[in-house]
């Protein structure tokens, strides 16, 4: 067992010349040697060709994690995974409580269960179709992988950014487990477990357990009839909030097929009972052109005159009042402020500490079998998710919206694998079926004390059925012992349809949407988005000794059209993004496997870039052209015994061309959430003592500032930031005990992660921030 942490980092663009001259310092090892190293740097197995090969000898821009890694790191979320990943960014809603990878600048910041991300996430082979399942927890995992632009050829679903590909531990033949236990600040208690070994001479089985319990960060100081706003609030609301409740299993069985092959079954089980979203509210003011159009957003504390809204210098009455100033200056519509800025207290009525609840459960059978001349994989996956989810839409104390959500998914899939190789060609072929099936229900709900929909609520129904089917396959042909030709392409045949409801009917209970058919019906729409869509790859690759790899290429990748279903109505169609990839990259291995460097150029070309922007409690996806030019570096070193330094960059341009930020007004923008430079390193050394292993760690990250919304408005920015953390952990002499003591965001800084703006409603923006400085203690036991 390797007893050092592997390093991460992102740094930015390094030219591939100085990448070029130390490759050339010297001839080094194979990749098996590289694996037996005693450094930080544990050459892992991976799939992301959807065949086993060493990470550095695969021709794509990929990071990965092995379960060991992610353990000394203490991941034990996928949002833990983004800070260690070059070109990787947070996206989400719910103030965090979903998180969505941003990869390269590809993401779509649709919050609508009918969404699906531009970034596919799969679990063992299966395809997390809802962007709510992709926020899961990191728990008896062999690895993670993920892979950066089109993955469409192989993949295929909606991969048009990139993958992360998460492979759970199997069961083995020995028997072998172990229990884990953290307590941290917050009251957080996290036991996870695992057990593992034969049940006969052909029959295996492992079981899985996560649970985790973290109390609430934020206090709500919240006093109903208190001013400001003296009026009734939601019963029972004004709970503190950002916690967690989360339970999970994971038992699979295997089974031997004579000795060619075996079939995996996996049972698995979630579920996360949440507060309401842990946003804050930040005050904001709309400025509006001579026709009224919205061009520009700032913050009220930056408006002297304290106008509801200014439009041509002028204050003017935005919430209907007759008064178009605000009671306070830097004040929302109603006098609110938040009681300490971006601090850990808020003042909000609509909050309860159970409010949001998440649950998954999955069926899974996997066959391998080996016919000799070719190799038989076949996945077949049901998954189910359903999440109901309130939210303070003002983040204050005013009894005004409140938004309300609740989706139920099915999805089934089944894909057929096919490979082999000769002396010159290694082929993979297959046909995949995907049936999603997504009731999905949203809407605006106010108590009898609020203004606007006083007493009444207004919900979106959307019933939305995906057949999907597809052929691929792709080979890598040997021209020569060391160049390689790739080439690839998947046919698509997909049909869409959506029924669609708008309703609007009595609200008597603010935790629930209430959805009565013989209410006011607004609006129906019954639509199809039946498309034929195709990927396809084709590269070369380059390696003149085993330590050296050059691969560049051009992928071509596509995400499916959808469907509009906003709040308040307007059910509409969007259509396919397709996506043109220019790449090249690098990859040495140097100083007998104690110096990793990778590299990577590339330049997508967008058409009809699917494009999410949020208006005032709606958002819409929009068909745009777009642009993104980029470059990452990653370099590991063992830098002496003991001493293992990583670091990494990246830097991406990303341009969407002409979005309409208003009726008539176009320009140029950044895609949200996408930063133009990030940057992480980490240090770590270890030393033996008598008994045992001793190593200390400290690790941190910069990004850039970036946007939250489409729009690119002043008060849409996200400044940039830096975070730090550290560790120390001691293992013993046999590996079976080990204590990992940890300090994240040592600094406590309290930077913006995600924001939505609502100006137009309330005179605010919701903004969720970093988790404050947080100390842990985990006791691991491994038998």
């Amino acid at each position: 067992m390797i007893k050092k942490h592997t390093l991460t980092l992102k740094l930015s663009l390094l030219p591939l010349a100085v990448i070029t001259a130390l490759s050339q310092a010297q001839e080094l090892n194979t990749p098996e040697e590289v694996a037996s190293s005693p450094g930080v740097f544990e050459q892992i197995l991976i799939t992301a060709q959807k065949r086993e090969q060493y990470l550095n000898d695969v021709s794509i821009a990929v990071t990965a994690f092995s379960g060991e890694q992610m353990d000394k790191l203490g991941f034990d979320d996928s949002i833990d995974l983004i800070a260690f990943t070059p070109g990787v960014s947070l996206a989400g809603d719910i103030g965090g409580q979903r998180a969505i990878f941003n990869i390269r600048g590809v993401v779509q910041n649709d919050y609508a269960d009918i969404a699906e991300a531009p970034v596919a996430v799969y679990v063992d082979g299966g395809y997390l179709a809802s962007t709510q399942a992709q926020t899961f927890g990191i728990f008896d995992l062999a690895r993670v992988e993920i892979l950066k632009g089109p993955q469409g050829t192989l993949f295929g679903r909606n991969a048009t950014g990139g993958l992360v590909n998460t492979i759970t531990a199997k069961p083995s033949d020995e028997t072998e487990g172990y229990a884990e236990f953290t307590a941290a600040s917050f009251e957080q208690f996290r036991l996870e477990g695992a057990l593992s070994g034969s049940l006969s001479d052909s029959v295996r089985g492992r079981i899985s357990i996560l649970s985790n319990q973290q109390g609430e960060i934020l206090e709500n100081i919240y006093q109903d009839g208190s001013e400001p706003d003296t009026r009734e609030g939601s019963v029972g609301g004004g709970e503190d909030g950002y916690n967690d409740d989360t339970q999970a299993i994971r038992g699979q069985i295997e089974f031997d097929i004579n000795d060619n092959g075996s079939v995996l079954f996996n049972a698995n089980w979630a579920k996360t009972t949440k507060s309401e979203g842990p946003y804050q509210v930040v005050n904001t003011t709309e400025i509006a052109d001579e026709n009224g159009n919205i061009i520009d957003v700032i913050f009220a504390a930056d408006d002297p005159l304290g106008c509801d809204k200014i439009q041509l210098g002028q204050c003017v009455d935005a919430n209907f009042n007759g008064d178009p100033l605000r009671p306070v200056q830097g004040g929302d519509f109603n006098g609110n402020f938040d009681p300490d800025g971006s601090g850990n207290k808020v003042n909000k009525d609509f909050a309860f500490d159970d409010q949001n609840k998440i649950e998954s459960k999955g069926l899974m059978a996997t066959v391998n079998y080996d016919f000799d001349f070719m190799q038989l994989v076949s996945i077949t996956d049901y998954k189910k998710f359903t999440r109901v989810v309130g939210l303070d839409s003002d983040q204050t104390a005013s009894p005004e919206l409140i938004f309300q959500s609740d989706g139920d998914i099915d999805q089934i899939s089944q894909e057929f694998r096919f490979s082999g190789e000769s002396d010159s060609l290694s082929w993979v072929s297959g046909l995949y079926y995907l049936g999603i099936d997504t009731d999905y229900i949203q809407g605006l709900a106010a108590s009898p004390s609020a203004g606007f929909l006083a007493g009444e609520e207004v919900n979106t129904l959307a019933d939305i059925s995906t057949d999907s089917l597809s052929l691929f396959g792709q080979i890598d042909y040997y021209l020569s012992d060391s160049l390689i030709l790739v080439a690839g392409a998947r046919v698509i045949k997909e049909n869409k349809s959506l029924d669609g409801l708008v309703f609007s009917n009595a609200n008597t209970n603010d935790r629930i949407i209430e959805v009565d058919l013989n209410g006011v019906l607004f609006e129906e729409a019954y639509l199809d988005n039946d498309q034929n869509l195709w990927s396809a790859k084709i590269q070369l690759d380059y390696s003149p000794n085993t330590d050296t790899l050059y691969y560049a290429g051009i992928n071509r990748g596509v995400k499916a059209g959808s469907f509009n279903a906003p709040l308040f109505g307007g059910f509409s169609r969007y259509k396919p993004e397709v996506l043109v990839s220019y790449e090249a990259g690098t990859k040495h291995t140097l100083n007998e496997g104690k110096v990793q460097i990778n590299g990577s150029l590339f330049h997508y070309d967008y058409s009809d870039y699917q494009s999410f922007s949020w208006v005032n409690n709606a958002g819409v996806v929009f068909n745009e052209q777009a642009n993104f030019t980029g470059a990452e570096v990653e370099i590991f070193l063992n830098a002496g015994e003991g001493l293992d330094i990583m670091f990494g960059m990246s830097y991406v341009d990303a341009k969407v061309e002409n979005l309409e930020v208003a009726s008539g007004v176009f320009k140029d923008t950044t895609p949200p959430y996408t930063p133009k430079l990030q940057a992480s390193g980490l240090v770590r050394y270890n030393w033996d003592i008598q008994s045992g292993n001793v190593a200390v760690q400290v690790s941190g990250s910069y990004q850039s500032h970036t946007f939250h919304n489409a729009r690119n408005f002043t008060a849409h920015r996200i400044d940039s930031h830096f975070k730090a953390d550290a560790n120390l952990a001691w293992t013993d002499n046999e590996d079976k005990w080990s204590v990992f003591a940890y300090v994240d965001n040592l600094t406590d800084s309290d930077h913006a992660l995600i924001g939505f703006d609502v100006t137009g409603f309330y005179g605010t923006t919701q903004i969720s921030y970093a988790k404050p400085r947080t100390a842990g203690v985990t006791v691991k036991r491994n038998f």
